[in-house]
């Protein structure tokens, strides 16, 4: 987030995608379906609806919860909230919610899923990251999973919530690479 343009509009909007994808392990293909009506405010945080998914074939749609951050700079809330109001004050109540902004600043219309994966790596880019070709929209949804394996979240909880299966190799896979690390031989050996 240090490195994001965060006094543009288009930084603004990178913030909160970044936020967005890696707090709900989404898709690039449900972030670019969000549209302002699926997220909604509650008392502890944000529920974002998402309709469709690749693993949701009959369309029943799904919704994930969201609570508040702590820090600001990652705070789902605080961020929908600050685009959302951007948005507004251009006259944009509905809609799509990621949004296109070109190079002066102009918002359009949605953003493509293959947008996202570029945006991702202009980020990863301006943080100096090695390799920023090697990072995608699918970077946030697995960084998220890892993540709250390796803060102790129950592998089930964690797949919901990513809307994987328990018993997806993938999920398994990530499971495998947060446990080496957390639950080392010599993790208070050394």
């Amino acid at each position: 987030m240090d490195h994001l343009p965060l006094d543009t509009t288009s930084g603004k909007r990178d913030q909160l995608l970044l936020v967005l994808g890696f707090t709900m392990m989404a898709r690039r293909s449900e972030l670019a379906a969000l549209t302002m009506q699926d997220v909604r405010e509650t008392d502890d945080g944000l529920e974002v609806g998402i309709r469709t998914s690749k693993t949701d074939k009959d369309s029943r749609g799904t919704v994930v919860a969201l609570p508040a951050g702590s820090h600001p700079e990652v705070d789902p809330v605080r961020l929908v909230r600050g685009w959302t109001a951007v948005l507004a004050d251009l006259g944009i109540t509905s809609g799509p919610l990621l949004r296109t902004v070109s190079r002066t600043g102009v918002v359009g219309g949605a953003l493509q899923p293959q947008s996202i994966n570029s945006i991702v790596r202009r980020c990863v880019a301006a943080a100096g990251l090695p390799e920023p070709d090697g990072y995608s929209a699918h970077s946030l949804r697995a960084g998220g999973l890892t993540s709250a394996l390796r803060a102790g979240v129950p592998l089930g909880v964690a797949a919901a919530h990513g809307r994987w299966s328990p018993k997806s190799p993938v999920v398994i896979q990530y499971a495998r690479a947060a446990d080496r690390w957390r639950d080392n031989a010599m993790r208070g050996v050394l």
